[in-house]
């Protein structure tokens, strides 16, 4: 009878040749995630994961336009709010407000010498609020507005304590109103009657 004779060598070579290109695609994928991102939002949650005990993913770098704006249906794909953009009438008087009372931090990457009108970029978490110093449209007395900001535009933010929020504006001589719904949430005004809403809740980002 004839002995089928296998070659050790021969087998460990052929293995090695398949597996060594999937080792090297999967060390070069780590390498790709694990590199910082280097656009103002992912240094943004890299600075709120080192204050945490729960460290934030690092964003990935932002897809093209051809191959992340539909999925195969069509639907378009939403990452999350990056910004809101608001009206004032003077910077530094609304910086007091959002710096002096709220305590927000400047976004530094905001591109002054290309933009044709003062403003400042705020964190709010990993988002931001960009301040825009242009005529305002809409009446900026707060008087001509509802007096619960519920009932009119508003944008909402999410935050760990209302009591230290409450006693923030309580010092200041800002007035607010709490929800009609029950929720834990105030509402309150900026100097251009911009209208904020903060909620309580735990961190969903």
């Amino acid at each position: 009878m004839a002995t089928l004779k296998l070659s050790t060598t021969a087998n460990v070579t052929s293995c090695r040749s398949k597996t060594m290109p999937v080792v090297r695609a999967s060390y070069s994928a780590f390498r790709l995630i694990s590199r910082p991102n280097v656009n103002s939002t992912g240094k943004r949650l890299q600075q709120l994961s080192a204050s945490t005990a729960s460290p934030l993913p690092t964003l990935a770098p932002p897809a093209t336009a051809s191959a992340d704006a539909a999925d195969a249906s069509g639907k378009l794909t939403f990452h999350g709010v990056h910004h809101v953009a608001l009206i004032c009438e003077n910077l530094e008087r609304s910086l007091a407000f959002y710096q002096g009372v709220l305590g927000m931090e400047i976004n530094p990457d905001r591109p002054d010498h290309k933009l044709p009108y003062r403003g400042a970029w705020l964190w709010i978490g990993p988002e931001m609020i960009h301040l825009m110093e242009l005529p305002n449209p809409d009446p900026a007395d707060s008087a001509k507005r509802p007096e619960h900001g519920g009932r009119d535009r508003h944008f909402c933010v999410g935050m760990a304590s209302l009591d230290a929020l409450a006693e923030k504006l309580d010092k200041a001589g800002i007035t607010y109103t709490r929800s009609m719904s029950g929720r834990a949430a105030i509402f309150f005004r900026d100097p251009d009657a911009n209208c904020l809403e903060c909620v309580e809740l735990a961190p969903w980002r």
